[in-house]
């Protein structure tokens, strides 16, 4: 009977093999070296971003990050994903992992895309309109990711606070605008004006705080005098290499 793995010894089974410490290893995959640890500990879970990140630098078998199934390395006999154009190797990615994750569902012809507006910036005062000349441009996201939510709008990333969970300075985020979220989801939020991305906590108590996932930053206490308001709720953090 084969024993799976669970995500975390997977990741540092990969992480020996290439002989890697957790923060050579966390800087080839865009998080911290604590991140990497708390993942080896399965602590948390991860993004896709994160399994895709290990996927690009390494030449693991897509198959085995996402369930455990299989071998670790690719074989000789498939693509070598060094020595093709990176547009190539990204798209191969795409198309091997949701065929993992779905199976024989993906169509010959593709996945469909929806059109979402980039925003220059998130506007304070609410959800970002789009007749009000904010958007930088439109992006092709696929549907799935959207799963046929709503009133969906992208925002750039400006700073570090949020990298212990994969999301970097300048990756686009996917939002679902929303002025209500659940506590542990990642929003967009707004204090006096300054818009901000950060994890919600809400106690048993109702204590409201925003939560940066990055250990050098405090949580943000709401307080009743703070203009507060939530803009919407992260569904993605799309990263783009040049």
């Amino acid at each position: 009977m084969e024993t799976v793995l669970s995500l975390g010894r997977r990741v540092k089974a990969l992480r020996d093999h290439f002989g890697l410490r957790q923060d050579e290893f966390g800087i080839k995959t865009g998080i911290s070296g604590n991140r990497v640890s708390e993942i080896e500990n399965d602590k948390g879970g991860t993004t896709a971003s994160v399994l895709m990140s290990l996927c690009r630098e390494f030449p693991v078998n897509p198959e085995w990050v996402l369930s455990g199934r299989g071998k670790m390395l690719k074989g000789e006999a498939e693509i070598s994903l060094p020595e093709v154009d990176f547009g190539i190797r990204l798209n191969l990615l795409e198309r091997q992992m949701r065929h993992v994750l779905h199976g024989d569902a993906e169509r010959d012809t593709g996945e469909q895309l929806a059109r979402v507006p980039l925003y220059i910036a998130a506007v304070p005062a609410g959800t970002p309109d789009i007749a009000g000349g904010e958007v930088e441009e439109y992006l092709d996201m696929p549907s799935s990711w959207i799963r046929g939510k709503k009133n969906i709008y992208a925002l750039k990333v400006n700073g570090d606070s949020m990298i212990d969970i994969g999301i970097m300075h300048g990756d686009t985020l996917l939002v679902e605008a929303s002025e209500k979220a659940k506590h542990g989801q990642v929003v967009i939020a707004s204090i006096n004006g300054e818009v901000t991305v950060k994890t919600l906590s809400i106690t048993v108590g109702g204590a409201v705080s925003l939560v940066p996932e990055n250990s050098i930053y405090h949580p943000i206490a709401i307080t009743p005098d703070m203009d507060f308001r939530i803009l919407g709720t992260v569904l993605a953090a799309v990263r783009h290499y040049g």
